[in-house]
């Protein structure tokens, strides 16, 4: 199998070591389904300039699930843990139709299916929450005033920590079985606050906590800012430290970057990491394997953000940087 060809590090570049690792990250693949977003946030990256959507045609839907699909069944094989698809935005629950379509031929392929949301119209999703594996709820606080700041709003309306809590209920009441992970990312305007605690009592099983990836004329944030806010938020100690098992990771810029498997819109892998976005040929025609070798990609930088291989090196450097 032509694993050799694509930048994957050398000991993954045989199928039966692929397979091995699988059992414990699996293949997770982001489709950022469309632009549009009811929240204007100051630091979003989505955005493509394109109104070339491929989720407006059920068969180009169905073409690059199933391309998906044949790449994981060809290089992580019958044993691996089940490939998973992020439905994303923009915000995907604005268009419950075509987001549930999605999650469906998703399902029907093998895939385990989560929804990326900012969480202000969650209740779009109960009628197929019961497909879901996991649903992620973008938060960066709940302060009224912060969010404002931020862009995280909708005609002067944020969301409060009740009324997510209470959407989550309801998902909930649906899907017992529901994952719920929060990611928040740290910035200009909510690092010095503390949202661990309330992240921790919405029942999250896992806490992704961000840095503010510098994009257009956004600088970002400094390591200090960043090392302000993992201090006061690193606290396992509030999932169930019990258990054996990290909750919180942690993602600075280095981290982030040529790590994720992204689909824009047009149905194109794409990568970020440089002053604009580099894309592949389009998923609906051309093979995943192929069109990996047309993006910058890291398997190992992608590996290394599911296990605590980053997590650990970044609050490292914070412990360093402290002393």
């Amino acid at each position: 199998m032509p694993t050799n060809a694509i930048n994957f590090p050398k000991n993954f570049q045989n199928a039966d070591s692929f397979a091995r690792f699988a059992k414990v990250s699996p293949l997770v693949v982001n489709w950022h389904a469309l632009e549009h977003c009811n929240y204007k946030c100051s630091f979003c990256y989505s955005d493509w300039n394109s109104r070339d959507e491929a989720w407006n045609t059920p068969e180009n839907v169905r073409k690059v699930i199933e391309n998906i699909a044949r790449f994981h069944a060809d290089y992580f094989g019958a044993d691996a843990a089940p490939w998973r698809l992020s439905v994303v935005g923009g915000e995907p629950i604005l268009f419950p139709k075509k987001a549930q379509f999605m999650v469906k031929t998703a399902v029907a392929c093998g895939a385990e299916v989560s929804i990326i949301t900012n969480g202000s119209h969650l209740e779009n999703a109960l009628p197929f929450a019961h497909l879901l594996s996991q649903v992620g709820i973008s938060l960066d606080s709940f302060v009224h005033e912060t969010n404002l700041k931020i862009g995280r709003q909708c005609n002067g309306h944020t969301l409060s920590f009740e009324e997510i809590s209470d959407k989550i209920a309801a998902l909930r009441a649906v899907n017992p079985n529901v994952r719920v992970k929060v990611n928040t990312v740290v910035n200009q305007n909510n690092f010095g606050e503390v949202l661990v605690d309330k992240v921790a009592a919405l029942g999250a099983t896992k806490y992704k906590i961000l840095r503010q990836m510098p994009f257009g004329g956004n600088k970002g944030i400094t390591d200090d800012e960043f090392h302000v806010f993992i201090r006061n938020n690193y606290r396992e100690d509030l999932f169930g430290h019990d258990d054996g098992k990290r909750h919180i990771f942690i993602e600075d810029n280095s981290v982030m970057t040529q790590s994720y498997l992204m689909i824009a819109p047009n149905g194109c892998l794409f990568q970020n990491g440089g002053a604009e976005y580099r894309y592949s040929r389009p998923l609906m025609e051309t093979p995943f394997e192929e069109a990996l070798k047309d993006i910058n990609f890291s398997a190992e930088k992608f590996f290394s953000r599911y296990t605590s291989t980053a997590t650990d090196a970044i609050l490292a450097r914070m412990h360093e940087c402290a002393a």
